[in-house]
Parts: C-alpha cells; structure tokens; sequence
C-alpha cells in the first residue's frame, strides 16, 4: 500500500493549482526540512499495521481516519483538515511501530510532510510544535469520546439523525451521500442505514434520490437525533 512518503513530488508534477496559504498553526516547521505534497480524492495515506512514513500536516483539503474490522465494516474515527494533523501518525512517530487505524484522502489535499526523526527533534528542540502536538492530541480525544458516547448511548436512527444534521446547513440542503458512505461512517452494515433512511422518508424527514438525500424537515430530524 502507498504512503504519505510514496506521493512527496517537490516538483508538483501532478497538480496545475498553486498551493495554498499555509495555516497559522504550521509557523512552527517553516525552518526544518519539509516537502510540501498535492494528494488526490480516493488516494490511500497510510494503512492499519503499516510503519511510520512521512508525517503529514493538512494545508488544505480533507483526510479520513478510520477502523476496519475482520468482518468487512469499516468505521470513520475523525477527520483531518486545514490545520490539523494526525494524532496516529504522531503517536506511531513518537512510539508505537505501527499504525493503529488507515487512512485516506476524502478531498484533494496540499499536505506538508516530514520525516519522522525530524518530528521528533521539534518535540525536544520547540516549545511552539509541543504545544501544537498537546492540542491535537486533546482535540482527537474529545472527538473519540464523542464516538464513544454515541455508539454506547445511542441507537442507530439517533446517531443517522445527528450524521445528516451535521452534514447540513439547512432544511433544504441536498447531501451528496450514498447508503453504502453513510454505512462507513456510522460502521455498521449498508442494509440498516437503506431501511432507516425509507423509514425517514415515510415520516416525511427526508427524500431520497440516487446518490444523495434531501433533508426536508430540519426540526423534526433534530428532534429524532436528540
């Protein structure tokens, strides 16, 4: 399988779009050596059990954690975007030999890469990427324990509820999503999210179209996820 490391390209060949503004957060590895990465839809990050290639620090676009399991599901933990980094690939730099969870790009990506003897000379030598480090590591617990709650207190229809909520903006936004994604998502069998969601539709909640679903009563749907 490909690595961050297997993509790094100084020269940009694949990409006619400039790179964006680096965020704020990422002042602290202006001065190390670095490689700056664009990275396509689709394109695999790293795998579970891999080692530690490149660590990756998102510029723009979004990357997807996530969990399978033996049985074929898969499970998202949480996401990378503008100014975030991965709290595996740190983990795995600084201690573990493997990845614990893969990943992928969900949306085209400028990514800026180091080695990881590089990362961890910035823990020793500056303050400012310890601190950047803290706070990824508290933010990526928060959303676990979030995970963790919903999947233990929650019942399916509650948690597909929350998931189109949050997908949306308002009562008639349309969400480019298919039942098999939504599936991935919420880590649980394609079959059940196809029979909630025509529950939803008869209720009024939703409509569905092919590839997508149109929310249709914004109040109501919250309620369901409450």
């Amino acid at each position: 399988m490909k690595t961050l490391d297997t993509f790094t390209n100084p020269a940009f060949p694949s990409s006619n779009q400039p790179i964006p503004a680096w965020p704020e957060e990422f002042s602290f590895l202006q001065d190390v050596d670095h490689s700056v990465i664009s990275m396509k839809k689709g394109e695999n990050v790293f795998t579970e059990g891999e080692g530690c290639g490149r660590l990756g620090f998102i510029i723009s676009g979004t990357i997807k954690v996530f969990k399978d399991s033996p049985s074929g599901r898969s499970m998202t933990l949480y996401r990378i975007r503008r100014g975030e980094s991965c709290m595996l690939s740190m983990s795995c730099a600084l201690s573990n030999p493997i990845h614990q969870a893969s990943a992928m790009v969900e949306e085209d990506a400028w990514v800026i890469t180091l080695r990881p003897d590089i990362f961890r000379k910035l823990m020793n030598d500056s303050e400012e990427a310890r601190n950047y480090v803290f706070t990824q590591f508290a933010l990526r617990m928060t959303d676990n324990m979030v995970l963790i709650e919903e999947v233990v207190f929650k019942r399916m229809d509650q948690r597909l509820a929350d998931t189109l909520i949050t997908r949306s903006h308002s009562g008639k936004d349309i969400i480019k999503m298919t039942h098999e994604e939504l599936a991935i998502e919420l880590g649980t069998a394609r079959e059940v999210i196809s029979r909630l969601l025509k529950e939803l539709e008869l209720s009024g909640l939703v409509r569905l179209q092919r590839g997508s679903i149109e929310i249709m009563d914004v109040k109501a749907l919250s309620k369901k996820g409450a």
